[in-house]
């Protein structure tokens, strides 16, 4: 998951203890070669960081970078300044953490000199999780940590002091990488093949339950086993809730040399890519994921792929019934098979491009070029491409109407006066006056 660093340069933070300030230690321990951010970039080499500091204002050093030398260059030239200012702090936050989807959630860490308070709090996207760092000499009071997560309406941990060496910073550091960003090791089964794997991001059941706003197993599988498959038409697009990549851990018996022992993770993604399928998993209480091979559009002539973990809440798939009772093909007729996905037997509304009735003007560029084809054909008027003029006057009208795009038609009538010459005038007037006074769209102008 993405991580914001929230690094406090108060004036405050300039307490010395053992010959140090309480900005010297942060920034040691979040240094590398071997401080917070080195073992993070190991750890989750995939992990994009951000950078943001704060005192009476918050400022975002870096948005969301993976390289760590930049961010240490910062680090080093960082300077106490003056007073906190939290909401500035956790406006900063909810607009960094809102630059992800909801299905991706933030990993945020505030390093500070004491537990902040703030009445009120921006609205944060759903299953971040806070770390909140206290370097203190003596131990906060959990209470009022606890009181700050129920503002922000996010889960969090308070990792207080004491600080009385760099050592004790670093095993703050250490703990929090331990409890956020430790590898979720699992066991696919399929048959009596079976193949250790590691999920990244980790898996968080509180953060989905949340998402579909419905009760989440207690805890995520360890063991998980394929019932089967499904091409990847029949499951349409549902709407996934998080999404892991499935990387190998190795295999748990150090006796075995994996390069000669197949592989059930390799298998799967290329079977899954070349049959155009996803396995399905159940992962407890009606919940289930899909895996499937993915490769990211800007390396879609490249061989390589990855293997994803998706995961489904109960009742997203309503056109294949409950997934419980997924039965083999052969024992369900041709005729039902012939219906999955169901398909609804009426056009979408949204939906014209079968028939032509109406354009497409999903951008700016679309309406241009429709528009200017249309006075394209007026400066040839009156030779052989009146019909042409005539139906692509008509066509650009009727989507004008459709979308209720009035002040478009008001451009048009100025594009077409301006194009008329003597030979052209009666035809473009009479066009000129249809579409200022008719207002059907079902109905075609005539020159």
């Amino acid at each position: 998951m993405p991580t914001v660093i929230c690094l406090d340069v108060s004036l405050s933070m300039s307490r010395q203890i053992g010959g140090r300030t309480l900005l010297e230690y942060a920034v040691a321990s979040l240094s590398p070669p071997s401080g917070f951010l080195a073992n993070l970039s190991s750890l989750c080499s995939l992990e994009p960081i951000s950078l943001v500091t704060y005192s009476s204002e918050a400022t975002v050093q870096h948005s969301f970078i993976k390289d760590i030398a930049e961010i240490k260059s910062t680090l080093d030239l960082l300077e106490v300044e003056d007073k906190t200012d939290y909401p500035a702090l956790l406006r900063t936050i909810a607009t960094e953490c809102a630059k992800w989807s909801l299905t991706l959630p933030c990993q945020v860490v505030i390093i500070t000199d004491k537990v902040p308070s703030c009445p009120t709090s921006p609205d944060f996207p759903t299953g971040c999780s806070l770390s909140l760092v206290s370097l203190t000499p003596q131990d906060e009071s959990h209470k009022s940590a606890q009181e700050f997560f129920n503002i922000l309406g996010m889960t969090g941990k308070l990792y207080p002091g004491p600080v009385t060496n760099q050592e004790s910073v670093d095993r703050i550091f250490e703990t929090i990488l331990l409890d956020n960003y430790s590898r979720f090791d699992a066991d696919i089964y399929f048959g009596h093949q079976s193949t250790a794997v590691s999920l990244f991001p980790r898996p968080d059941v509180t953060f989905l339950g949340k998402l579909a706003k419905q009760d989440a197993p207690k805890s995520f599988p360890t063991t998980m086993k394929i019932h089967g498959f499904l091409p990847i038409t029949h499951l349409h697009s549902p709407p996934y809730l998080s999404r892991h990549l499935v990387l190998s851990s190795g295999f748990k018996s150090p006796t075995k040399q994996t390069s000669k022992v197949p592989d059930l993770r390799v298998l799967l993604n290329d079977v899954l890519r070349a049959q155009d399928t996803v396995a399905i998993i159940e992962i407890g209480m009606g919940w289930f994921a899909t895996l499937s091979s993915f490769l990211p559009k800007s390396e879609r002539n490249a061989k390589k792929s990855n293997l994803v973990l998706a995961t489904i809440a109960p009742g997203t798939i309503p056109w294949l019934g409950n997934l419980n009772f997924l039965a083999l093909k052969r024992l369900v007729t041709t005729e039902k098979q012939n219906n999955l996905p169901y398909r609804e037997s009426y056009p979408k509304s949204y939906d014209n491009r079968s028939d032509g009735a109406i354009m497409v003007w999903g951008r700016a560029s679309t309406l241009k070029q429709n528009v200017l084809k249309v006075v394209r054909y007026a400066k040839r008027l009156p030779d052989k491409s009146s019909a042409m003029f005539m139906k692509e006057l008509n066509k650009v009208r009727r989507t004008i109407l459709y979308y209720g795009y009035t002040e478009m038609m008001g451009v048009l009538c100025e594009l077409l006066e301006r194009e008329k010459t003597q030979t052209n005038t009666e035809v473009i007037d009479n066009c000129l006056a249809q579409l200022r006074t008719e207002s059907d769209p079902t109905k075609l102008i005539k020159c």
